[in-house]
Order: structure tokens, then sequence, then C-alpha cells
């Protein structure tokens, strides 16, 4: 196409607003000169509505081709309205203005809705926008409308549903005479939420009590109702048409058997809201077996684009035989009038995907495209064994003192993902050291022990844990060989690193909480296991401290691959999932329970490290409290050295306990003396009677003090001391 042609579309039939958003022009005016190029290259039907013949070029602009199925909205009224006009304003003795609308009415569907409904152009609060109008109009088999919020969308296409349930007659077959039956269609309604769905019988039932004779049409509903809600939302007409609603959300069936009560279903119009948020299984499971059932089954879907590329992104991006609707919420007559408002209370990712109906990526993902591709590294997983070529490679300052840890996803249908993630202190980066994919198999446990024992030899980790779900019974069968290899003589090397699996392991449930310690005040801190291993993900990524290879490409998918599905209406808390089944996420758990171990076992809210107390030298100073402060002792001291007459200049350490205030100080010596770790001063003796004291054996001990602090622990229960903190380190505690 010349380019002057391209700028002439450009400039009559779309129109760019303010935020820089180019869309369709709903009062497009096509110049002669288009009409003609279009008419003689592409055969354009010229003698149909000026919609239909800016929708063809449209279609034209943007596939190449023209594939739309539908049968056009005529022109004007046929050939001897004007004798029909006057008949029926004689016959039923109303103006000749009326006679028109009626008359128009039996052709256009704006026409029956203004005749049936009362709207009129020239009321300023009920009248149909351009663009409503064109959607109502529309013959398209199939129908797809992106606009954004407050436009409208769904109360025009509450209006097209109206019209074709009065005015659509099918052929039903034959009756026992063996004349024609003709019935109304069968409508069904998909949405995601119950609340659409609700909104959207009200919008069509207010409308039809806005008319007798329309309302006596309806055999459906109690009392005032139109319609029923149970088992599903229903209307009925006297022609046969049926309205049926379904919901079909985001998390609604979570056992496979996406559809529930839709599957089955027969339908000759379709109507999806918000299409966005309906399940990609529902479409398949539903939707699509309906329309190869009945291919002339006319498909209608809205939505405002929610961030997902999904059937709603092909269908109005890549499908020549569908007509798509593009209007941002800037079109709203009263856009100037509330923009303030929305731009106030929106983000700019939001905005632009809520009120200008723009596909924005990562809208609901939670790995922003930018930081995964910051995160690629051209390196492989086959040369980060190698220091010294990793050094090299990723231009490493040191690879000493690396803090190791492995991250297990267990799997019966994907396999078992094992991940191995390495921190390096000087650099104070991640980096991704190794991904190993074992497939399930007759023998999969045994094979998954096997590789974890390999990778334990060979990375020799500081840390792992792995998912608790599916793996409950496998972690316990690794923990128990671990223990039985302890006694065994002349271990290999690789059984002398299996030795230490039972320590290393840990068993993590997602769905538990997990305790922080606060780095300031030591108090707990709370967290899912969940939300904090993504948070947790999602902030080392952002921070751009993480590196992967760039040939992990199941990695990278998975991290575009996962989404914020909706949040807990309760807690507002996100719930994370897929947005494709087949990418999956299971690389990418075992990613993040590896660097989440790092974090629990390693940084400073681990609580491994101990609160570091504050040894100062200080001058006497005499304090009289009633404890036993630092300064007492030191007073205590001084006048003991002095009495002795020790020779020289004194120097006097001063240990202050906790955090170096006083307060804290009497605390800990408080709970000291409640342990019997600390010399009570009021209950101290100089003398002890031999006669009080208890002589005990052994085995007396361990039964008289089974259970308490001073018992033994079996040795299945024993716990090792806690490694001070490599991600900066502190001093040991003087306590």
């Amino acid at each position: 196409m010349h380019p002057k042609l391209r700028k002439l579309i450009e400039k009559h039939l779309y129109t760019t607003n303010e935020y820089g958003v180019e869309h369709q022009d709903p009062s497009a005016k096509v110049p002669d000169e288009l009409l003609t190029y279009f008419k003689r290259e592409h055969s354009l039907k010229t003698d149909v509505h000026k919609t239909c013949i800016t929708c063809q070029i449209r279609q034209f602009q943007k596939y190449g081709s023209n594939r739309i199925k539908c049968s056009y909205i005529p022109r004007k009224l046929p050939d001897g309205a004007a004798s029909k006009i006057a008949e029926i304003s004689k016959s039923t003795n109303i103006p000749k203005e009326q006679a028109t609308k009626i008359l128009k009415a039996s052709i256009d569907p704006v026409a029956w809705t203004e005749l049936m409904f009362g709207f009129s152009d020239k009321d300023p609060k009920w009248f149909l926008r351009n663009y409503q109008k064109e959607q109502i109009r529309c013959t398209s088999k199939r129908l797809v409308v992106r606009e954004g919020r407050r436009s409208g969308k769904t109360f025009a296409i509450a209006l097209k549903l109206i019209y074709y349930a009065f005015n659509t007659k099918l052929d039903r077959g034959r009756d026992a005479q063996g004349n024609t039956v003709y019935m109304g269609p069968a409508i069904m309604i998909v949405t995601p939420y119950q609340a659409q769905l609700t909104n959207i019988f009200e919008e069509m039932e207010k409308l039809v009590k806005r008319n007798v004779e329309l309302k006596s049409e309806i055999t459906s509903g109690t009392g005032d109702s139109l319609y029923i809600k149970t088992p599903t939302y229903k209307m009925v007409f006297r022609n046969g048409c049926t309205i049926q609603g379904f919901v079909s959300g985001i998390g609604i069936r979570s056992d496979g058997s996406g559809g529930g009560t839709m599957r089955g279903q027969s339908a000759s119009i379709v109507y999806l809201d918000e299409m966005d948020m309906i399940p990609e299984e529902v479409l398949d499971k539903v939707i699509n077996p309906i329309l190869a059932t009945t291919p002339e089954t006319i498909l209608i879907a809205t939505s405002t684009p929610i961030g997902k590329k999904g059937k709603f992104h092909e269908w109005c991006s890549n499908r020549d035989d569908f007509r798509e609707d593009f209007l941002p919420s800037s079109v709203i007559p009263h856009w100037e009038e509330i923009k303030e408002e929305v731009l106030r209370d929106s983000t700019q990712e939001s905005f632009m995907a809520e009120y200008m109906a723009v596909f924005v990526e990562d809208l609901k993902g939670v790995f922003k495209k930018e930081w995964v591709y910051n995160a690629r590294l051209d390196y492989t997983y086959d040369e980060t064994y190698n220091d010294g070529h990793l050094k090299r490679k990723l231009g490493l300052k040191s690879t000493s003192n690396c803090i190791k840890a492995i991250g297990i996803d267990w799997n019966k249908n994907a396999g078992t993902e094992f991940y191995v993630v390495g921190f390096y202190p000087q650099d104070r980066i991640w980096i991704g050291l190794d991904a190993v994919n074992v497939p399930h198999s007759e023998f999969s446990a045994k094979r998954w022990i096997r590789e974890l024992v390999d990778l334990n030899h060979k990375w020799k980790p500081d840390h792992i844990y792995a998912d608790e779900g599916y793996g409950h019974t496998i972690i316990e069968d690794i923990k128990y060989q671990s223990y039985t290899l302890r006694a065994k003589k002349d271990k290999t090397p690789k059984e002398e690193e299996t030795v230490l699996i039972a320590d290393r392991l840990v068993s993590f449930n997602f769905s538990s909480n997990i305790k922080l310690k606060d780095p300031i005040t030591n108090a707990d801190i709370k967290k899912s296991g969940k939300h904090f291993l993504v948070e947790n993900a999602v902030r080392i990524l952002q921070d751009g401290l993480f590196k992967f290879p760039v040939d992990d490409l199941i990695l990278k998918d998975q991290f575009f691959n996962y989404i914020v599905e909706k949040r807990n209406k309760q807690t507002n808390k996100p719930v994370y999932g897929k947005q494709n089944e087949k990418v999956g996420d299971h690389r990418l758990d075992a990613f993040m329970l590896a660097l989440g171990g790092l974090v629990l076992e390693e940084s400073i809210y681990s609580g491994n490290q101990m609160t570091p107390s504050m040894p100062t030298f200080h001058k006497i100073e005499a304090l009289k409290v009633a404890y036993r402060s630092p300064n007492d002792e030191i007073k205590s001291l001084y006048d003991q050295k002095k009495q002795q007459a020790n020779p020289g200049a004194l120097n006097i350490l001063k240990i202050m306990r906790g955090g170096g205030s006083e307060e804290e100080d009497r605390m800990i010596k408080e709970k000291y003396k409640q342990q019997g770790l600390w010399p009570d001063d009021r209950k101290r003796s100089r003398s002890r009677s031999i006669n009080k004291e208890e002589e005990f054996s052994l085995l007396e001990g361990i039964n008289t003090y089974q259970g308490t602090q001073q018992g033994m622990q079996p040795i299945s229960e024993l716990k090792h001391a806690p490694k001070r903190g490599r991600f900066g380190r502190k001093k040991r505690s003087w306590r």
C-alpha cells in the first residue's frame, strides 16, 4: 500500500488521544480517494452502511484481507419505502416521522432499540454513543470489543442481546404436520465473577421493564423479577428464546474439570464478558466445542486487557475473521470530568491497561521482563564448576567463601527439579550454578535420591531446601540413609558428604508460616512461606543481584509465566499461579527454595546471628541502684584491687549485656537467675550441707530429668549449633 494511502487511513479512520494511544475513530468519514482505491484493489462493498465500509478498510489495512462473516448493515431503507411509510402513517394514524422509525426498526437494530426504549440523540442523558451504535448494528459472527473501564461496553451488548432475543428466528426443523418450526435463539452468557453476571441480567431486566409489551413476552421469573437465579441465571421468552448465564472465574474449579455446568451446553449466541479473566481451560473445553459443533454461532467477547497474552489478545491481534473494536476510556463524553480522579487512583501501568485498554506486558506478571532479561548472562551451567573460569567469565572479584544452596521441587508429573544457587559475598551477587530435571518414572524416588546424593557431593552445599509436599517421604528416606552411613568405617568421599545431608536438608512447607528475626529488636516476624519465597526472589531480581545462563530457556519462560491470579478477599494477599500450565513453574520453585534457604539460614534475618554485646572501657563512676549494674560491678572490682594494693595503672572491662542499656542488662540477668545460670546474692551461702545432697547414679539422673532442659535428648533430636551468618558478619556475643 502506498504511504500516502496509509496516511489517509490514519488521518480519517483513526485518532490519537492525549496519552498517545491511537484507536479507531467512532465518527470516521472515509474520503473518496480511499473508497476508489479499496473498491478497485480489494472489491470493497460500498452499498452498505458507513460502519461496514470503515470496518472493511481497517481489516484490509490490518491483515491484508477480510474474512469476517457478516450480512452487512443496509445503507438505507429499501426501494418503495416511502409508500410503505405513508401506508403505515395512514392506517395507524401516526406521524410519518414515527412511521419511518417503525419501518427502520425492521432492518436497523439501533432504530429498534431507540423505538423500544426511547433513546434519542437529542436527549443528553438518554442517548446511544456512536461506538455503541456500531456495536449494536454489527452483524459479524465474531466480534471482539477491547474497551477501557466505564465506556459502557456491557450496556451496549445487553441491548444487542435483547435485540437478538426478540428479533432472531431460527429454523428448528418441522412439526408433525410438516410445517417449519421457528424459535428464538439460545443465548449463553459467561462471566468470570458472579457480580458481573448479576449486573448484566439486571441491566437487561431494567431495559425490558421500560416497555410493557416486551415485558409481557417474558415468561420466567417470580414476583417482580424477570429471570431466575437457580440453578443458573435464566431468562425465558415466549418465542422460545432463552438467555442463560454462567460464572467461570479464575480458581472456580481446582480439580482440573474446568467448565463445570457449562460443559455440554449448546448456544446460537455466546457472549463472553471480561473475557481476558476467563480461564483458557473454559474456552478450550466449553466455547470451542460449541463453535465447532455449530459454526453459525455468533460469538461476542468484550474485555479490558489484564496483561496476559491469551485468547483475547489473539482474537484482537491475529485473527482476520474477527472484527475488533478498540476504544480507550477517553472516548467517553464526560472523560474530562473524571480523568483527574482516574489518574490519581491509578498507577501508570494500570491506567494504560484498564483505561487505555492497551495490552500492557507484565501487568499480572510477578517478575518483570526487564528484570529477567537483565539477569541473563552469557555462560552455561557446565562452566560453573571451574571457579577460575567462572571468575573470568562473570568478572567476579573472588569465588572464595561462596555459600551454596540446593532447592528441590518434587513433582510426580513433571519430574523433580534441582536448582543450585551460590552467593558470592565479595561481589554480593547470587549466581545460578546448576539445574537438573529428573523425569518421573517407575523408580522415580530412587533416582531422585541418587541425583541429590550426586549433587550434594559435587557442590558440597551449605544448605538444601526441599518442598515438603510431594517429597515428604522421600526426605525422610534420604535422612535415614544419611544417618545409617555415620556408623560406617572407611567411608568414600561421596559417603562423607552424604552423611552431612541430614544436617543440611530442610523440609519446607509452602503453606506454613516461617519466622524471621528483626535484626534490630530480635523480635519474631511471621510470614507465609510461599509469600516469603516469592517476595525474596522478586526483591533480589529487582535489585539485579541474581544471574543465570542465557541458554536456560526453561527458567526464563517460567519467570514470565508466573502471575498473580487474584487476591485473597480477606487479606488482599496475592494468590500466585501459572499463566500457561504447559510452561509450568517447577524449576522456578526450586530456584526460589534455594534462594530462600540462603536468606533464611545466613542473612541477618535468620536469627542464627547472635546480637553482639557492647564491650567498652569506662572510668569508674559509682551508681547506687537496686541491682548490681555493670557500673556497680566495676566499682566492686576496683575496690577489691585497691584493697589488695595492686601496683600500676588499672583498666577494668565493662560488659553491657544485650544492646548496651542498663534496662536490657537488668532483664538478661533476671532471666539468667530464673534459669539458674546466674548466682543470686540473696540465695548465696558460704557453706553447704553434705547431708542435704543426693547421690544419683547415671540411670537415675536420666530418669529424673527426662523431658527437662537438664535431661538427655535422643540423637534424632539433636540440634547443631548455628553458624554465624556470612551476609555481613557480626561479632559473637559477650553473653
